[in-house]
C-alpha cells in the first residue's frame, strides 16, 4: 500500500497539469469543488454577499430564501490559507471517496453518491436546526467524508506531518490539533458524528439485521443513468461501506 500524505506541497508533486487533474475529477466531487471556488470568487468580487448565504432558519421558513440550505455547504470563507486547506480536503477525500467507493463508470454508483452526500447534507441541517450553533456546514461535509474515507481502510498508512499513523486516526489526530490551536472544533466534531451515523445505518444494520433503512431513489438512476438502477427494488438500492 502506497502511503498517503497530508502535505499540500507533496500532493503536488504530480506528473500530470492542472488541467488534466481538474479533468479527472468524478462528477460530484467537481460540481461541490467549482461550486465552492465560484462562491468564493464571487463573493471575493462583491458579486455577491456572504450574508445571504449563511444558514439562517427564519429566513428559510419566513422568506423562503430555500437556497441557504444549499449555499450554506459551499462558502468555505473568502480566500485564505484556511479556504486552500478545505478546497484539498475536498479536492482529496470527496475524489477518493467517490473514486474507491462509488466509481462514475459503474452503473448507478454516482446516484448511490448523491443520495450519500444529501442524506449527511440533511442531517447535519436538522442538527444545526435544533443546536443553532451552525451556519456554514461545508467544512462539517468535508470533514465527514475525511472520516468516512478513513473508515473505508482503516489500517491504510497516513503519513501526516511525517508522522506514520493509521488512517482511522487521521479524524482525530485533526479533530485534537484544532483544538491545540485554538479553532473550533464542533463542525468536525458534527462531521464525524455524521460519518458515524451512515456507517452504522448502512454498514452495521444490514451486517447484524440484515436490512437497508437507507436506499437511493429510483428518480436519482434515472437523472444519472437515464435508466432504473440494475435489479432494483422499491425505492432502490442500500449501500455498503
Amino acid at each position: 500500500q502506497s502511503r498517503v500524505s497530508l502535505l499540500i506541497s507533496g500532493s503536488l508533486k504530480m506528473s500530470v497539469t492542472p488541467e488534466e487533474w481538474f479533468k479527472s475529477l468524478p462528477p460530484v466531487t467537481k460540481f461541490y469543488f467549482c461550486s465552492a471556488l465560484g462562491t468564493t470568487i464571487a463573493v471575493s468580487l462583491g458579486i455577491i454577499s456572504h450574508k445571504s448565504l449563511y444558514l439562517n432558519f427564519d429566513l428559510v421558513f419566513r422568506k423562503f430564501q430555500v437556497w441557504r440550505l444549499f449555499t450554506c455547504f459551499i462558502f468555505f470563507g473568502e480566500f485564505s490559507y484556511g479556504f486552500i486547506f478545505q478546497m484539498f480536503i475536498l479536492a482529496r477525500y470527496f475524489n477518493m471517496v467517490e473514486t474507491e467507493r462509488y466509481p462514475p463508470s459503474a452503473p448507478g454508483k454516482t446516484a448511490d453518491f448523491i443520495s450519500f452526500v444529501l442524506f449527511c447534507a440533511g442531517v447535519m441541517i436538522v442538527v444545526a436546526y435544533f443546536s443553532r450553533m451552525f451556519f456554514f456546514l461545508g467544512p462539517a461535509m468535508t470533514f465527514m467524508m475525511l472520516f468516512v474515507w478513513s473508515r473505508q481502510d482503516p489500517h491504510r498508512p497516513v503519513s501526516l506531518w511525517g508522522f506514520a499513523i493509521r488512517s482511522w486516526h487521521l479524524p482525530y489526530v485533526m479533530l485534537v490539533m484544532a483544538v491545540l490551536m485554538r479553532n473550533s472544533p464542533f463542525l468536525n466534531m458534527l462531521g464525524i458524528f455524521v460519518g458515524n451515523l451512515w456507517i452504522f445505518l448502512t454498514a452495521a444494520v444490514p451486517a447484524v439485521w440484515g436490512i437497508n433503512l437507507i436506499s437511493t431513489p429510483q428518480f436519482l438512476y434515472t437523472l444519472c443513468d437515464g435508466q432504473p438502477a440494475p435489479s432494483s427494488r422499491g425505492w432502490g438500492r442500500g449501500h455498503r461501506m
